[in-house]
C-alpha cells in the first residue's frame, strides 16, 4: 500500500509541476516572442539601412560621373572629329547632355535637394554655354574647331571651374 500512496503523491506532485510549467510558459512566452520579434525588426532595419546607404552611394557616384561627362572638354572630345557641321556638332552635344541628365534623373530620390540643385543647375548652365558659344565667335567663320576654341577659352576665363566645384560639393555631401 505504501507504494501506491507514494506513486499517487508522486503523480500529483509531477502533475502539479507540469501544470505550473505550462502556466509559466503561457505567461512568459509572449514576452519571449516579443523579444524575438524585436530582434528580427532590428536586423531587418539594419538591412534596410544598409541597402539605403548603398543606393545613396550609387546615386552620388552616378552624379559625379554625370558631372564629369557633361563637362565641355569631355563632351567635345566625344563628338569631335566626326566630320559633321557646326550645327550638327552642337545638336549632338545638346542631345548628349539631355540624354545623360534623363538617364540620371531618378538619382534625385537618393541625394539631398542641394546636391540635385547643383546637378540640375550645372546641366542648365552647360546647355546655355553650348547654345550661346557661337555668339562669342563674332563674325569669324563658324567651324567646329573655332566653336571648341571659344568654349575652352570661356572655361579658362572662369575663376572657378564649375564642374570641379560640383564634384567637390558632391563628395563633401556624401561624406557628411
Amino acid at each position: 500500500m505504501e507504494y501506491i500512496d507514494f506513486f499517487k503523491q508522486l503523480f500529483v506532485l509531477a502533475f502539479g509541476v507540469f501544470i505550473a510549467l505550462v502556466l509559466a510558459f503561457y505567461i512568459i512566452w509572449p514576452k519571449i516572442e516579443g523579444h524575438f520579434l524585436k530582434m528580427g525588426n532590428i536586423n531587418q532595419n539594419k538591412e534596410l539601412l544598409k541597402d539605403r546607404l548603398q543606393l545613396r552611394f550609387a546615386a552620388y557616384e552616378r552624379l559625379l560621373l554625370f558631372v564629369h561627362r557633361v563637362s565641355p572638354e569631355q563632351l567635345m572630345l566625344r563628338h569631335h572629329g566626326q566630320g559633321i557641321s557646326l550645327q550638327q556638332f552642337k545638336q549632338a552635344i545638346l542631345a548628349d547632355i539631355e540624354s545623360e541628365f534623363q538617364h540620371n534623373f531618378t538619382q534625385q530620390l537618393y541625394v539631398s535637394d542641394a546636391a540635385w540643385a547643383i546637378v540640375r543647375d550645372l546641366k542648365d548652365n552647360t546647355l546655355d554655354l553650348m547654345r550661346n558659344a557661337n555668339k562669342g565667335m563674332g563674325g569669324v567663320e563658324a567651324s567646329v574647331d573655332r566653336y571648341i576654341e571659344v568654349v575652352l577659352k570661356h572655361m579658362k576665363a572662369l575663376d572657378v571651374n564649375p564642374y570641379e566645384a560640383a564634384q567637390v560639393l558632391l563628395k563633401k555631401e556624401l561624406a557628411a
